[in-house]
């Protein structure tokens, strides 16, 4: 049974593989346009979940901070475009 369960566990997780690299491919395919409507989308869903947490009387989100590897990455960015 747990050899069973072990065998249908390992074929869901293929499954789901492949189709993230199916998702992954038709998201390389999309233009420039396409890409930011996706983007924009989902920027409007986020605005419209945060404006429903604080009409439901949710606390305020608070982000996670940047990991370091994020600072040191735009620190390196702006030292290339500063010059």
């Amino acid at each position: 049974m747990a050899e069973k369960t072990a065998v249908s566990m390992a074929e869901a997780i293929r499954a789901h593989c492949a189709a993230d690299e199916a998702e992954i491919a038709r998201l390389r395919a999309l233009g420039e346009r396409e890409r930011g409507r996706l983007i924009e989308s989902a920027c409007e869903a986020a605005a419209e979940i945060y404006r429903s947490r604080l009409a439901a009387g949710l606390p305020d989100v608070e982000p996670a901070p940047w990991p370091a590897s994020t600072w040191e990455f735009l620190r390196k960015h702006a030292a290339r475009v500063r010059g």
